[in-house]
């Protein structure tokens, strides 16, 4: 920030949204994660005979495995996205 009279705004908007736009779907797929694992959690104890607790803990399982998978690759996206950005953009 205390180079910003250095750069462009085009210049500017381009270095940092990419990196914001990952660091806001990181913490939303953790969120859901959270969410997920509380349903998921949750929902067992509503006994043996009620079907919703015996759909959506297998949904959650699922969901679960698909967030697991994408929370590092959004990190490691932001994180190389970062790394590069002085390359592609020099003071």
């Amino acid at each position: 920030m205390t180079q910003l009279e250095d750069h462009s705004t085009d210049d500017y908007v381009e270095r940092t949204s990419p990196i914001v736009a990952t660091a806001v779907a990181f913490w939303i797929c953790a969120v859901a994660l959270a969410l997920v694992a509380y349903v998921g959690a949750g929902l067992n104890v509503l006994g043996d005979g009620a079907d919703i607790a015996t759909v959506l803990p297998r949904w959650a399982g699922a969901a679960s495995g698909v967030l697991w998978f994408f929370l590092p690759m959004i990190y490691i996206v932001g994180l190389w996205l970062f790394a590069s950005r002085d390359e592609a953009f020099p003071n």
